[in-house]
């Protein structure tokens, strides 16, 4: 019997139409998964940018199951949000695995969400020293009781709530503080029991955090994805920001703070409690003190600057006491070795031991500054928030094509938006990733956009960046919303213009009975969605996160706002440099990286209003640059095809009759 085709399972009359009642095959998905299944059989990487309603999920999981099961290898899906990854693992992939019975596939997640039996046992006997809170101790009994009678998988997802950090720090399977095999509780680990249950699985579904951390690992033998050669990154629009955070470094007064009062807390508690060993505790004092001389120097880099960011471009601009006293305290923590009771407690000094000289490292890494491409910088928040210090790689495409495109048989970049023009060149990913040559395709959209959208431009110069501009946009809202059905999200690119906005237009808002939703109040983002959803004609106020990775079909958004165009910001120091690099070479930064950046940006904020083939709706651009910058063109050609209508925001500052 020959083998089935993608188009056996995705086209009229295929597995998926007998399957699902109302299945309606698309041409767009079709080709798609026939462009992924010829990159997997030649091999070759491949680039497929699938607008929203073509169905990018099955175009990629059929053949790539179909590839697994016929050649016995395994194969890694990383997606960019958590909501993408369960709705492979909770819809996707089961509906699949009735075509395909003997697919086996995983959720993967990081070493540090799986409880450790070891660990928690040596947590529940040493509480009283540990712990400083009843209620601190009263939830490390509860999670003993869940660990030893309920977990199945044993992650902190299966828990059903989220314990304190400074109780599951001390139970969390660490990488540094592993027996492995000569562990005790090695048979009844979770964590390497998901570690089996990846080895027997055909598709593994990750991340790409976890993706890029172990991709670093890697190189260390430290991995926790096992041997493979396929790689399908979704949402692979941000594979540059989420590899350039995961290969570099970054240590702040946080982190040391935190790593301290694990081994001796202000109160007496911590690993040093044990009166054995309270030889190494005025070591820990001496970090602490200098943990504190160190971010007070560092402060002064930014002082007389309006920036929170300070590039590091000197070797050694302050003076750096933390790093000798961390290796001073890893000193001393070894030589307690020799009092050690038993390996567990020999284990555990090793493993702070090591965090104590990574933490060291890290920080000579940063303070030597630019180095082997690194981009180097303090940050120095104005809020009551904690200093740090990073490196982070001035390009990661050098990095990927060596230890990614060039080592994988197959790697496949898909997302509703990877062009920042109309060709299938995608010379800006190219750039940006390493990736050279492979198959690639722009699909069509399979919505009618021209009856299912319309474009609002304003074509007022004034400047996006000044009060007059929140004037005339919180005016135009406050008209604009009483004549609006459905939900409306109002997109910006800072939260300083989104509240004063707010501000201005709440009045309105309220008068109007309409429910509003407000970036930044300390509601978490889903919650803000799931209640955004349930309301109906709800206003939600949003930056960055707002802009991709929300899907809201329906009436309950009929109406996206744009702000301003959604330029990066130039002054951070890893843009800047990034900027420079391109000046060097005799390129134009603004044309080479900052349009098309923003270009990708303003797509993935379009693309958040049409969901479905029934959902209708507007899209109000009020940034001037869109109609009057002889760059604005491509900002438009880069969007669908639809009505659009050009008004005037500067109509909005006379006074309201």
């Amino acid at each position: 019997m020959p083998r089935a085709t993608v188009a056996d399972v995705l086209g009229p009359g295929g597995e998926l139409s007998r399957l699902l009642s109302g299945w309606e095959s698309r041409p767009q998905q079709v080709a798609m998964a026939e462009l992924v299944a010829q990159g997997l059989a030649a091999p070759s990487h491949v680039i497929c940018e699938a607008p929203t309603g073509v169905g990018k999920s099955f175009a990629y999981l059929i053949p790539a199951i179909q590839h697994a099961l016929a050649t016995s290898t395994k194969i890694v899906i990383s997606t960019g949000t958590i909501a993408l990854q369960e709705q492979l693992v909770r819809k996707d992939i089961p509906l699949l695995q009735q075509i395909f019975p003997e697919l086996k596939a995983v959720l993967v997640k990081g070493r540090q969400n799986y409880v450790s039996i070891r660990r928690l046992g040596i947590a529940y006997d040493g509480q009283q020293a540990l712990f400083e809170t009843r209620e601190e101790a009263q939830a490390l009994r509860q999670v003993a009781d869940w660990a030893h009678n309920e977990a199945e998988v044993g992650d902190r997802e299966e828990l059903g709530w989220e314990p304190t950090s400074t109780v599951w720090r001390q139970v969390q399977s660490d990488r540094t503080n592993c027996l492995g095999r000569k562990c005790p509780e090695y048979g009844s680990c979770f964590f390497y029991a998901a570690r089996q249950r990846m080895e027997g699985a055909q598709l593994l579904v990750v991340n790409h955090h976890l993706y890029f951390s172990d991709l670093g690992l890697r190189e260390e033998a430290g991995g926790i994805l096992p041997p493979h050669q396929v790689v399908i990154f979704d949402e692979a629009h941000s594979l540059e920001d989420v590899a350039t955070d995961h290969l570099g470094t970054e240590v702040s007064a946080a982190q040391v703070r935190w790593y301290l009062d694990t081994l001796w807390s202000a109160r007496g508690k911590g690993l040093l409690a044990d009166p054995r060993r309270e030889a190494a505790r005025g070591a820990v004092e001496g970090v602490r003190r200098a943990n504190e001389d160190l971010w007070l120097n560092v402060g002064k880099l930014s002082e007389g600057r309006s920036e929170d960011t300070v590039r590091i471009n000197a070797a050694n601009p302050v003076e750096n006491p933390l790093s000798p006293a961390l290796e001073e305290l890893a000193g001393a923590l070894e030589s307690l070795k020799s009092q050690a009771g038993d390996d567990n407690e020999s284990t555990e000094l090793s493993a702070q031991a090591m965090r104590s000289i990574e933490i060291a490292g890290s920080l000579r890494r940063v303070l030597s500054g630019e180095d082997s491409g690194l981009v180097c910088y303090a940050t120095v928040p104005r809020e009551r928030r904690s200093p740090s210090l990073s490196a982070r790689p001035l390009s990661v495409a050098a990095m990927l094509k060596e230890q990614l495109f060039d080592r994988m048989r197959t790697v496949v970049l898909t997302s509703a938006t990877l062009a920042a023009d109309d060709s299938e060149r995608f010379l800006f990913l190219r750039r940006r990733t390493g990736l050279e040559g492979g198959l690639a395709k722009r699909l069509d959209s399979p919505f009618d956009y021209t009856s299912q959208a319309r474009i609002l431009l304003n074509e007022s110069a004034i400047d996006p960046n000044s009060e007059a501009f929140v004037d005339a946009t919180a005016r135009w809202l406050a008209r604009y919303v009483q004549d609006a059905e459905g939900g409306i999200f109002v997109l910006f690119t800072s939260y300083r213009q989104l509240q004063a906005v707010h501000d201005r237009v709440r009045p309105t808002l309220d008068r109007l009975r309409r429910f509003v939703l407000r970036h930044g109040d300390g509601m978490a983002r889903s919650q803000m969605i799931d209640l955004f959803k349930r309301t109906g004609d709800a206003v939600l106020f949003g930056t960055s996160s707002f802009w991709e990775g929300v899907d809201v079909p329906g009436n309950a958004l009929r109406h996206v706002v744009i702000a301003k165009l959604p330029f990066e910001v130039p002054n951070h120091p890893v843009t800047e440099s990034r900027l420079n690099e391109i000046r060097k070479r005799g390129g134009n930064p603004f044309v080479e990286r900052q349009v098309p950046e923003a270009i990708l940006r303003l797509k993935q904020g379009f693309g958040r209003l049409i969901r479905t083939r029934n959902d209708t709706g507007t899209v109000a651009i009020l940034d001037h640059r869109v109609c009057t910058a002889s760059y604005g063109r491509y900002f438009l050609k880069a969007l669908p095809s639809c009505p659009t209508t050009v008004f005037r925001l500067a109509d909005e500052l006379a006074p309201v009759g």
